[in-house]
C-alpha cells in the first residue's frame, strides 16, 4: 500500500527526457525514443507499487505527447504544466540558473508546492489525432496569410505566379485536412456526440468544433470557473491597500481564446439571442468593445462546458 508521496518532474526534449524525483533528488536522464520510455516506464511502475506518483512537465512542441501515452498507460496522475507558471515560480524560488536537471527538479518542486489545485491531464487518443489535424491546418492558414502578405510588396510578374501558385496549393492542402479532420472525428462516437454538441451553438462551426474538441479536451469535465481559467477568461480581482483596480483576465490557451473570440464576433454581428443581447447590453451602457467580446466570449464558454457536462444541445432564447 502506498505510504509516501513522490512528485516526479521531467524535462522533456526532442533527444531525451531529464527526470527527478523531489524530494529524494535523484536524477537521471533517457532517450525520447521507445527504448527510453520503455525504460522508464519500468522504473516509474516500481516506484508506484511503494509510493504515490505525480508526474509533472511542459508541453516542448510536441515532444511530450509520447510520454503523455506512457503516462496514461501506467495510470499515474500526469500534469502538463504551463511553464510561465513554472518560470514564475523560479522566479520565486530565485533560481536564476537554467539546465534541463534544474528544470526538472524546478518542476517536480512547483508540482509538489501547486498539485492541489492542478488537474491532472488525460490522454486521449482520438483528441490527439484530431490536434494534429488541427495543427498543420492552422500553420497552412498562417503560411497563405504570410504570403498574401508578401504579394502585396512583389512587383515582378514571374514571382507574383509563383506565390500564387503556392497559396492555390495551401488552399487546397487545406481542403484535404478539413477532410481528414471529419472523418477522424466521424471515427469516434464520443468526438461525434460532442461535435454535434459544440455545432449547435451560434457562432461554433466545424473548423471552431474541431479546435475546442482538440484544444479543450477538458470541457465538461470542469467547473465554469475553472473552464473559464483554463482558457484565460476568468477575471481575477487586484487589490491591494485602499487600492483597487479592475479585474483582469490573464494566461490561459491562446489557440482556445482565438477560436472563442471569432464565433463571439459573430454572435454579436448576429443580435440572436441571449449572447447576442449580453454584448448588446454591455455596449449600450458604455463598456468597450472589447470588453464587450470578451464577456461574450466567456459566457460562450462557460454555456458549452455546460452543454457537454449535461449533453444538452445549444438554446439560444
Amino acid at each position: 500500500m502506498p505510504h509516501s508521496e513522490i512528485f516526479v518532474g521531467i524535462d522533456v526534449a526532442k533527444a531525451e527526457l531529464v527526470i527527478h524525483l523531489h524530494p529524494a533528488g535523484t536524477c537521471w536522464r533517457v532517450a525520447n525514443d521507445k527504448a527510453g520510455l520503455s525504460g522508464l516506464g519500468r522504473r516509474l511502475g516500481r516506484l508506484a507499487k511503494a509510493s504515490t506518483l505525480r508526474v509533472g512537465f511542459e508541453a516542448s512542441g510536441g515532444y511530450e505527447r509520447p510520454l503523455a501515452r506512457l503516462l496514461d498507460r501506467l495510470g499515474l496522475a500526469a500534469y502538463l504544466l504551463d511553464p510561465a507558471r513554472v518560470r514564475s515560480f523560479a522566479r520565486a524560488e530565485r533560481q536564476i540558473a537554467k539546465t534541463d536537471p534544474l528544470d526538472a527538479a524546478l518542476i517536480a518542486r512547483c508540482l509538489a508546492a501547486l498539485h492541489a489545485g492542478l488537474t491532472p491531464c488525460r490522454h486521449d487518443p482520438q483528441a490527439s489525432r484530431l490536434a494534429e489535424h488541427v495543427r498543420l491546418r492552422d500553420r497552412a492558414v498562417g503560411q497563405i496569410i504570410q504570403l498574401n502578405n508578401q504579394l502585396e510588396t512583389i512587383s515582378e510578374p514571374f514571382l507574383q505566379r509563383l506565390v500564387k501558385a503556392q497559396v492555390a496549393k495551401l488552399k487546397a492542402m487545406i481542403l484535404r485536412i478539413e477532410k481528414a479532420i471529419a472523418q477522424v472525428i466521424d471515427a469516434s462516437p464520443g468526438l461525434v456526440r460532442r461535435n454535434q454538441l459544440l455545432q449547435s451553438a451560434l457562432g461554433i462551426g466545424p473548423i471552431n468544433a474541431a479546435s475546442l474538441l482538440s484544444r479543450l479536451p477538458e470541457l465538461g469535465q470542469l467547473s465554469s470557473r475553472q473552464i473559464a481559467a483554463m482558457a484565460g477568461l476568468a477575471p481575477f480581482d487586484r487589490q491591494s491597500g485602499n487600492q483597487t483596480r479592475k479585474a483582469r483576465c490573464s494566461g490561459g490557451r491562446a489557440a482556445v481564446r482565438k477560436s472563442l473570440y471569432l464565433a463571439a464576433l459573430v454572435i454579436s454581428r448576429s443580435r440572436k439571442g441571449q449572447l447576442a443581447a449580453t454584448y448588446q447590453r454591455l455596449r449600450n451602457n458604455g463598456k468597450p468593445p472589447k470588453l464587450a467580446i470578451t464577456a461574450v466570449m466567456r459566457k460562450l464558454l462557460v454555456t458549452l462546458n455546460a452543454m457537454i457536462k449535461y449533453d444538452t444541445p445549444f438554446h439560444s432564447t
